[in-house]
């Protein structure tokens, strides 16, 4: 990822005042960023655990659907300022979450396991078994000079 040199870190609350446009002083400010960044004439670095934030107030607290989430916050990440680091990981876990995975950390998981590790996961959630391309396990298979 990109440093920030000129740019900003960001933190959740400033993408949530974005997306929901709920405060009378903060959301236009908050739109006034995302625009810069969409355009592209200014750089944010977004932490994925503030990515992770933003997905947990906006699911338990406003109650939006996957869906809604996911279509808003794949938006930001295809901004041209929006820097995250591995990007597509994120991107490929947003659309997990929306269509088939029904926890962000979860499609986080599956996402680095489809990405970095040709599919295999190790997770004690048998329903990610059903998510196509992962290979769940419990444990890691025995190594023979392990006997």
């Amino acid at each position: 990822m990109k440093g920030c040199d000129s740019g900003f870190a960001i933190d959740a609350n400033v993408i949530l005042r974005h997306l929901l446009k709920d405060h009378r002083e903060q959301s236009p400010k908050a739109k006034a960023v995302m625009d810069a960044v969409q355009e592209g004439s200014l750089e944010i670095v977004c932490d994925p655990v503030t990515l992770a934030e933003v997905v947990f107030v906006l699911t338990r607290f406003y109650k939006l659907s996957r869906a809604d989430i996911s279509t808003e916050l794949a938006s930001l990440l295809k901004a041209e300022g929006f820097r995250i680091a591995d990007k597509p990981l994120y991107e490929r876990a947003l659309q997990l979450y929306a269509d088939t995975v029904p926890h962000f950390g979860d499609a986080c998981a599956c996402a680095a396991a489809l990405q970095h590790c040709e599919g295999r996961l190790l997770s004690f959630d048998q329903a990610l078994s059903k998510v196509d391309g992962i290979a769940r396990a419990e444990s890691p298979p025995v190594r023979e000079e392990d006997t």
